[in-house]
């Protein structure tokens, strides 16, 4: 299929809804800008509403026998296009790839394509927050952008423009419109796919044709199918359920290889030939009456995370996801939540290949209004996710609102029923509530509460902010609104006073400095802590966990462990040990001891991988202030696959967990190894007390 890249640079002009005289505007007063971007990378970071595009192109042959379709891969928000000053049609949405036919409009010699986009601010007054009728989710409305939930600051740097690359495109008689592969079956031997092609005949007439299937695994072929059919006019759709045998299938990096497939589609007509094709992975999905996931009929324990990973998706480049994916796998973390937005296509490729579960989520957040023009938009355009994201092994999960307000359970239904439809193959979630995001220890509460293991069976989000370091803050904000803070600076940058220091109490400390380390100190602990809980809490009921949240999108203050800069705070350290797919876990009830109490409350081994350990060794080592080892234990047993087990446990009868009498006041760390029967090192583990002065007379039974 011929191809003309339209990428580069155009014309633009800010303009107003009303503009359509932009048609005839003389460009002298247009000025230059990079397709795809979006326009607050390109200097427009304060603007919201019209931008009219302009792009002069030039066609060298004829075109009498070709369509030729116009195709964008993403504009935010609302486009209208037209060619030579004829109108050639609208689109309303950001993620989706969109096309028209203009076969009719364009010539050979010069062509003149304008674009006029709108990505409009929702006023405050009457329609922001709660009634919001743009479907951008956190790129538009969410704690951690631009402004954070300020009712008028919270809309800061628009995410609008052509965002995605533009081309044309030249077919014959007929087109492949999409191709989707789901798996049905499998067993040891053999795996059963089934395969839709969407096929658009623009002749006029019905054509005969001949169709070659293939798939191919690393090069080889593995299967080919040769048949005919007759497409009539407009859209034919073809159906085939095929076998694959010994078949490879996707896994994630923690239980196997990820294996991929390549499907080709080839189909001659009139003796013209075209081809299309894709990546797919053999697996199956489901979950049970409890939350259990299963993953090609396997248990599986989900070690999540939310990510938002960009907030102007044309600035996140292919080393940027790379990089990404890399701190994402480092951290033991085998699953992640595109948190109330749909990111770069590329990000599902990496996450195919890399092993990666995903929780896609729509672009819901918070309220909407409940008009039926706006629900028929939500139905389109969660279709258009489902349909774009179809052929992703990754993708295991479709959720249609995050944190939904009272009065959207209609809208929610809708959404899931159009999702069923679309797709039947994964699991789907009618919406993630707040009742599913316990932020104990942050909102309200402390910390010790989640020894309730609240969220229900997968808690979706849990999380407390951390400052990112020093270079990264004076990077970010102007020096003098570092120290002392200047808290309306701080806020923009979506730094939460109230659960900072009334809920948390953190201690700023003399300087910056101080205050950095106090903040990914907490946050360390806090996520250690609570994922360990969890993780203890495995498969009763848990059945995974999501942390939130992995990166920020933006230079911000945020519940990241990984800040913009992608710098590592120290809460990805407790993430990363959290999440070994082995944990050894200490049950810690207080950080502060005194002599002759009890370290820990017990001991747990938590097995996540579908593979056992024979006659492990579990060691466990006490070190005072000075370094020199008080306690030294070993602990054998079998690991069992898919397990969670209590090593030890103690109360204050127990005497051989206990602080020494004679310990030296400070620092106190705990570390634990697990070794295989072999001597293999599977998973390690520290905490660190404090053992402090007592003047009580009687502390211990």
């Amino acid at each position: 299929m011929k191809k003309i890249d339209l990428n580069g640079i155009w014309l633009f002009k800010i303009g107003n809804a009303d503009d359509i005289e932009a048609l005839n505007f003389d460009t002298k007063e247009w000025h230059e800008m990079e397709v795809p971007s979006n326009w607050c990378l390109q200097g427009l970071d304060e603007h919201a509403g019209v931008v009219w595009y302009r792009k002069k192109f030039l066609i060298e042959d004829d075109l009498e026998k070709e369509n030729c379709w116009l195709c964008f891969n993403g504009v935010d928000y609302f486009a209208d296009v037209w060619i030579n000053n004829d109108f050639v049609g609208s689109h309303e949405g950001y993620f989706q790839a969109f096309q028209f036919n203009i076969s009719k409009l364009i010539k050979k010699g010069e062509n003149i394509l304008i674009v006029r986009v709108d990505s409009p601010f929702e006023d405050p007054n009457t329609v922001w927050p709660n009634k919001k009728r743009l479907i951008k989710g956190v790129l538009n409305h969410h704690d951690c952008r631009p402004g954070a939930w300020h009712p008028v600051l919270g809309q800061s740097k628009n995410t609008g423009g052509i965002w995605g690359s533009v081309e044309l495109q030249f077919t014959d008689v007929v087109k492949i419109s999409q191709i989707k592969v789901n798996t049905t079956a499998i067993d040891t031997e053999s795996a059963k796919i089934a395969i839709n092609i969407d096929i658009l005949n623009h002749s006029g007439n019905s054509v005969d044709a001949k169709i070659m299937i293939i798939t191919e695994y690393d090069g080889s072929e593995q299967m080919q199918k040769s048949t005919t059919a007759c497409f009539q006019n407009g859209d034919n759709r073809l159906t085939y359920t095929l076998p694959i045998k010994n078949p490879r299938l996707w896994w994630t990096w923690d239980r196997g290889d990820p294996n991929l497939y390549k499907l080709k589609v080839k189909v001659e007509v009139e003796n013209k030939k075209l081809e299309s094709e894709i990546l797919f992975g053999i697996r199956t999905i489901r979950t049970d009456e409890n939350g259990q996931v299963f993953l090609n009929n396997k248990p599986l324990f989900i070690r999540g995370t939310n990510i938002i990973p960009a907030q102007w998706l044309t600035g996140y480049h292919e080393k940027d996801i790379q990089k990404d994916i890399s701190l994402l796998l480092d951290a033991n973390v085998s699953a992640v939540r595109i948190h109330a937005h749909v990111t770069c296509p590329d990000f599902y490729n990496a996450c195919d290949k890399a092993g990666l579960l995903v929780w896609q989520d729509f672009p819901l957040q918070w309220g909407y209004e409940m008009t039926t023009e706006f629900v028929d938009s939500a139905k389109r355009q969660i279709r258009e996710m489902v349909d774009g994201l179809y052929n992703h092994p990754s993708i295991y999960c479709w959720c249609c609102h995050n944190e939904p307000p009272i009065g959207s359970e209609s809208l929610d239904e809708v959404l899931q029923e159009e999702v069923i439809h679309q797709d039947s193959s994964r699991i789907i979630l009618k919406n993630s509530t707040f009742a599913e995001h316990p932020y104990y220890g942050w909102y309200e509460g402390f910390i010790e509460q989640f020894i309730a293991l609240p969220g229900g069976s997968i808690p979706s989000e849990f999380g407390a902010q951390a400052l990112p370091d020093l270079e990264s803050l004076q990077t970010m904000m102007p020096e003098e609104s570092l120290w002392p803070p200047d808290w309306d600076v701080w806020a923009f940058h979506d730094f939460q006073y109230d659960q900072t220091f009334n809920v948390v109490h953190l201690d700023m400390g003399k300087d910056l400095q101080s205050f950095i380390k106090n903040s990914q100190d907490y946050q360390y602990r806090y996520i250690k802590y609570v994922i360990e809980m969890y993780r203890r809490g495995k498969n009763h009921p848990i059945f995974g966990i999501f942390q939130f949240m992995f990166v920020d999108c933006w230079p911000a203050i945020t519940w990241s462990v990984v800040d913009y800069f992608r710098k590592k705070k120290r809460g990805y350290d407790a993430l990363k040990i959290a999440y070994q797919p082995i944990l050894l876990s200490f049950d810690i009830r207080r950080y502060e001891v005194i002599r002759g109490l009890n370290i820990f409350a017990g001991v747990y081994l938590v097995n996540d991988l579908d593979q056992g350990y024979e006659n492990a060794c579990i060691e466990i080592s006490v070190f005072d202030v000075e370094g020199k080892k008080v306690i030294s234990e070993k602990i054998y047993t079998d690991i069992l696959p898919n397990s969670s087990m209590c090593l030890a446990r103690t109360n204050y009868l127990t005497t051989q967990w206990r602080v020494p009498q004679d310990a030296k006041l400070g620092e106190m760390i705990i570390k634990g190894k697990v070794y295989s029967g072999d001597g293999k090192v599977l998973s390690t583990n520290r905490e660190e007390l404090k053992v402090v002065e007592t003047h009580a007379t009687e502390f211990a039974h």
